[in-house]
């Protein structure tokens, strides 16, 4: 009996071993598809791939400004003498446009060869008549003619360029978020609020440059300077419990419409 039980280990030993050397590679082979499962979904996921930038809208989800051409067309008739009321508001609203908006010079265009050619030059005396009452010098203008074939009523044409800020479409609503396990931002966080920014930004510029710094105002500094020359006191008078006096009222000062007795 303690025979058998000393060489039973040494006859099941050797089996044993080999049938943990045929185990092995196919339980290695499991352990490595168990582990790239999990990584290759996150690698996958677009929203795992770069976290730090997700939250950002400018970054994902740009305002682009270009340049584009600002137009006007003053038709004329071939009866007018001159520009209407209404075109002379539309006009001055255009000039006050190129003065805050413009991005180089002012391009107008007159008609040549048009049935109302002779109408379009006493317009074009009120445009330059404009012009000089919104101060846009002569330097600013370049003058050029246009051939409108017999045309009865050519406009004059006026033109400038001026930088525009167009905004992101925001198509992507793909994703549900009424659960997001991993607390990312969804892809078209910002977006309508970048798409909204630039449709009212007054000046495009601004998004590339910043404004410079205006002057502080002195009207303060004005009066607190003139009681330090005086010798008067520039700071606040205190009154007896501590407080500014001008924040301490008795209920007696205050009628009951709320003005002083």
């Amino acid at each position: 009996m303690k025979g058998e039980s000393i060489m039973a280990p040494s006859v099941q030993g050797p089996q044993a071993r080999a049938r943990a050397r045929a185990i092995r590679p196919a339980l290695t082979l499991v352990a490595a598809f168990m582990l790239a499962v999990p990584a290759g979904g996150c690698w996958q996921s677009p929203r795992m791939q770069a976290p730090f930038t997700l939250s950002n809208p400018s970054e994902r989800h740009p305002i682009k400004v270009s340049q584009g051409e600002a137009l006007l067309d003053l038709s004329v008739s071939s009866r007018s003498r001159g520009l209407s009321n209404a075109q002379w508001d539309q006009l001055y609203r255009y000039l006050v446009g190129y003065q805050e908006r413009g991005n180089g010079g002012l391009v107008v265009k007159t008609p040549s060869g048009s049935a109302n050619q002779a109408a379009a030059k006493r317009a074009y005396d009120d445009v330059r008549q404009a012009m000089r009452r919104a101060g846009i010098s002569a330097r600013q203008v370049r003058v050029e003619s246009y051939y409108a074939k017999y045309d009865p009523a050519a406009p004059i044409r006026l033109s400038y360029l001026e930088l525009v800020a167009q905004g992101p479409d925001c198509p992507d609503w793909s994703e549900s978020l009424a659960r997001d396990p991993q607390n990312l931002p969804w892809p078209n966080m910002g977006c309508a609020t970048q798409k909204n920014l630039a449709a009212m930004v007054a000046d495009p510029q601004d998004f590339l440059t910043p404004h410079p710094e205006m002057p502080r105002p002195s009207e303060r500094r004005d009066v607190v300077w003139g009681k330090y020359v005086k010798g008067d006191m520039t700071g606040s008078k205190w009154a007896a419990d501590g407080r500014p006096l001008s924040e301490h009222a008795n209920s007696t000062d205050v009628d009951e419409s709320g003005g002083d007795n």
